[in-house]
């Protein structure tokens, strides 16, 4: 029979040992992917995103049009600070139930301004952010097939994961949110407009 003494220093000890086992996944930023994905011989995913409408959609919440577009669904004053734009045009600030997510999600380099970033589509990144994660995962065959991948929360974006926010309306938290903008969403489409493969 173990003491209560050992099975306290066991629990310890497995917590210490293991640091990463109960982390909390965690925002770290467009520019941390920029590190790596940067540069030609990746893909140059990073100039691909920053040329993209999707860095700019915080920003665009501060022009005329936004804010008249916003008034048509009932959004008053600074659509930059309305949660039912919001929802859509920043770094994930809001949860699936539209709870404001606790600081500690978001890392430093996080900023408001950087729109649709990566971790939109792809999950916060603190887990997988790393080279050495990077590699195992393509080694593995990539974010699509990697047991990796799946174990550390990057997620391969399908036409499911764009109409979180490119559809007519969404619910999140189970408040509805209309879309102003909303057209069509032909997802092949607009997939091929923001393509940023790794090359072969």
């Amino acid at each position: 029979m173990m003491s209560k003494s050992f099975l306290i220093i066991f629990a310890v000890l497995f917590v210490f040992a293991s640091p990463t086992l109960f982390a909390e996944n965690a925002f770290v930023g467009a520019k941390k992917c920029k590190s790596c994905h940067k540069k030609k011989k990746q893909g140059e995913q990073f100039k691909i995103w920053s040329k993209s409408n999707h860095a700019k959609a915080f920003k665009s919440l501060s022009k005329p049009k936004a804010k008249k577009l916003a008034q048509t669904v009932g959004v008053t004053g600074d659509p930059q600070k309305a949660k039912a734009c919001l929802v859509c045009h920043t770094p994930a600030k809001y949860d699936s139930k539209g709870k404001i997510r606790p600081a500690k999600m978001f890392g430093k380099k996080v900023k408001m301004k950087d729109g649709v970033q990566c971790e939109n589509c792809h999950n916060a990144g603190k887990k997988y952010w790393k080279k050495k994660v990077m590699k195992k995962i393509t080694k593995e065959g990539g974010a699509r097939k990697s047991a990796t991948a799946k174990k550390v929360g990057l997620n391969a974006p399908d036409k499911k994961t764009c109409q979180h926010c490119h559809a007519a309306e969404v619910k999140i938290g189970g408040v509805v949110y209309k879309n102003p903008s909303f057209k069509d969403f032909d997802f092949e489409k607009r997939l091929k407009e923001i393509a940023h493969p790794v090359p072969n």
